[in-house]
């Protein structure tokens, strides 16, 4: 399932974020992007999900994350190689009330 498709706004606020950090490359990967899995922790101010498939244990010991400032809640993107691979995006209640009614089972 496309993030663009499912969650326009956000994914425009993303990669505007990203232009606007100097991340040029993990914006263009913003429209590719795939949302495969969500997070499972069933905190109420999480809407984090993965945009990879999801490793059985780490997906190893050095992992960079990339934080951008959103107007509101906090995004936080783990990136391995130059791969957006999960976008933990805490505080949104507008992302996670599209998040949650969303089914995955196809994708995973």
């Amino acid at each position: 399932m496309l993030l663009v498709e499912s969650l326009p706004e956000f994914s425009r606020e993303l990669r505007e974020l990203l232009i606007a950090a100097d991340h040029p490359a993990l914006a263009a990967q913003v429209d590719r992007l795939e949302i495969v899995v969500k997070c499972s922790c069933n905190d109420n101010f999480c809407a984090s999900f993965y945009t990879a498939r999801k490793p059985f244990e780490r997906y190893g010991e050095w992992r960079p994350s990339v934080e951008v400032q959103p107007a509101e809640g906090m995004i936080l993107l783990d990136v391995l190689g130059d791969t957006i691979v999960f976008i933990e995006v805490l505080y949104r209640d507008d992302v996670r009330s599209k998040l949650l009614p969303l089914s995955l089972e196809a994708s995973r």
